[in-house]
């Protein structure tokens, strides 16, 4: 067989980095959606490196690197087509995040890599997953996986708790908030309830009631910004019991960078992200009742730490941008014995 002929790396390429505005992407960044965070943590990393970055993304957006916004409506095929045409000559890589990959799933000139921020089956020519079960669960364990990773300066850091149990996350049935309340019930610890229904009848059927029931547990909407920080320091516990194999779970490293531990269903990623505490690893909600009952936390600054060394924006990118020259190079070697 013979051997791939080795190319020199560029120092500086020319990224363009793509997020959907269908059908209801947030501008990036946001408050409200983690992926939205996660490709603006990327962009803003890979620009302070000096790269040349273009950014696709909803009108509203802001960014350091060059940001194209696009016109209202445009669904998969058209945000593929309007990309090709808005892309710059000469670009190095296409980083695509959109929930369909519209990019990935079109003819390309440009190297395509596709990071699926969502459980979804697609044939991409390299797809990237956001956990190692995430690839192995969609993926066959087929493409790359990395991370996600936040700026752990931006979040503020706390010894100090208040006593009460924090969900925070989507309003649906897998997302555990029954089973946090729970919790709660079974323990008499005061809950805070905060993120966005995108369950209405499921609210009002059954989370509604218990909360209405229980003058320990507060429902408070959606939350960013301050409120978010202030929540998540002060938290005594951040409840994570999801009931489907969740691709990451941001709000856990979120949590953490704050000084703040999280209690965890096992599935989906979960043992990947708190595989340095394995002790916070629930099986079933009576074990998670037992251990906030029991209160054997990491110390704030171990749980700060922890995330500062694996799950930052730094370390993701480093991993992308691997990535990046992996793709790059493998394109080169098939155009030049094309």
């Amino acid at each position: 067989m013979k051997k791939r002929m080795k190319l020199p790396k560029k120092n500086k390429l020319t990224i363009v980095q793509v997020i959907s505005n269908y059908p209801s992407a947030q501008p990036v960044p946001s408050i409200k959606g983690g992926t939205e965070k996660i490709v603006f943590e990327l962009t803003e990393e890979l620009v302070r490196r000096g790269h040349n970055v273009y950014l696709f993304a909803a009108l509203g957006s802001r960014s350091k690197a060059n940001l194209i916004t696009y016109p209202k409506g445009l669904r998969h095929k058209s945000i593929a087509r309007f990309v090709t045409r808005k892309t710059p000559m000469g670009a190095d890589i296409i980083h695509d995040h959109t929930f369909h990959s519209a990019i990935g799933q079109t003819i390309q000139s440009i190297p395509t890599l596709c990071t699926f921020h969502i459980p979804v089956k697609r044939r991409v020519k390299y797809p990237v997953y956001v956990s190692k079960s995430a690839r192995q669960l969609t993926g066959n364990n087929k493409g790359f996986y990395v991370y996600n990773g936040i700026n752990t300066s931006e979040y503020e850091f706390s010894t100090e708790k208040h006593g009460y149990l924090l969900f925070m996350g989507r309003i649906i049935r897998n997302k555990g908030v029954l089973h946090a309340i729970e919790v709660a019930e079974k323990t008499g610890k005061k809950l805070i309830i905060a993120g966005p229904v995108k369950a209405p009848h499921f609210f009002r059927r059954e989370v509604k009631p218990r909360i209405q029931k229980n003058a320990n547990i507060q429902y408070v909407g959606p939350v960013g910004g301050k409120l978010k920080q202030q929540l998540l320091k002060h938290a005594e516990c951040v409840l994570f019991p999801t009931l489907w194999d969740e691709p990451f779970g941001l709000v856990m490293i979120e949590s953490m960078a704050c000084g703040t531990p999280v209690l965890a269903l096992g599935n989906g990623a979960v043992p990947e992200v708190l595989s340095g505490f394995p002790n916070l690893i629930c099986n079933t909600v009576h074990d998670m009742v037992a251990k906030v009952r029991k209160k054997k936390y990491p110390t704030p600054h171990k749980l700060r730490k922890y995330v500062t060394k694996r799950f930052t924006n730094k370390k993701m990118t480093d991993s992308y941008m691997e990535i990046y020259q992996d793709i790059i190079q493998r394109e080169a070697g098939n155009s030049k014995r094309g």
